[in-house]
């Protein structure tokens, strides 16, 4: 993600399984070698690498667009919620299973501060899985059609991207990062400033 984001003329990075399912999560294996010796090092080795993914999609000036189909789970839910756009075929499942297996998943939780708090919780102590629109309704994806849509909803939105102002598009996506967590007076103030000095610019 960090090399494609730095195409000029990047307007959008589509992230989508390959296969029947989205996204199984990471192993729960680790990454193999002699185990962690403490808190440091278990974080440089494992949960650092995970973070980094999340903050690569924050930090991606395009939006990063995830099509989702059959299962998204644990960190491959995490990836849906860290997206930008999310378009979940109606068949798609998502999971926070980890708590089976004695991990309180505070990382994939990270990455899913826009999805309803007491879905989340709910979500990490039951483990089980929300259908596509329920997701849908907690804001976890953006937009749900028939698994037969999937390719043509991505590429109808792809060919619009296509058409936009780069800097727009961008702009869009700082704003939204920022915008909502201010109040109504500085986020109106963000939003004019901002959109007088993309209106502009030198072109």
């Amino acid at each position: 993600v960090n090399e494609i984001a730095t195409d000029p003329k990047l307007r959008a990075v589509v992230l989508r399984g390959n296969g029947i399912d989205f996204c199984h999560g990471r192993d729960p294996k680790g990454p193999g070698g002699p185990p962690p010796s403490n808190a440091f090092d278990l974080h440089g080795k494992v949960f650092s690498k995970i973070l980094d993914v999340y903050k690569a999609f924050r930090e991606c000036p395009a939006p990063i667009v995830a099509v989702v189909q059959g299962k998204a789970l644990g960190f491959g839910c995490a990836l849906v919620g860290g997206s930008d756009v999310a378009i979940a075929s109606d068949g798609a499942r998502f999971a926070l299973p980890e708590m089976g297996h004695g991990i309180a998943p505070t990382l994939a939780m990270s990455a899913l501060a826009k999805v309803a708090p007491k879905t989340v919780a709910n979500m990490v102590y039951s483990m089980e899985e929300i259908d596509a629109h329920t997701a849908l309704a907690v804001g976890l994806v953006s937009q749900v059609v028939g698994a037969d849509q999937l390719d043509c909803t991505l590429n109808a939105l792809l060919s619009k991207l296509s058409g936009y102002d780069v800097a727009a598009i961008q702009t869009i996506k700082r704003f939204l990062a920022t915008g909502p967590q201010l109040d109504p007076g500085t986020m109106s103030d963000l939003a004019g400033y901002t959109l007088a000095t993309v209106a502009t610019r030198p072109k």
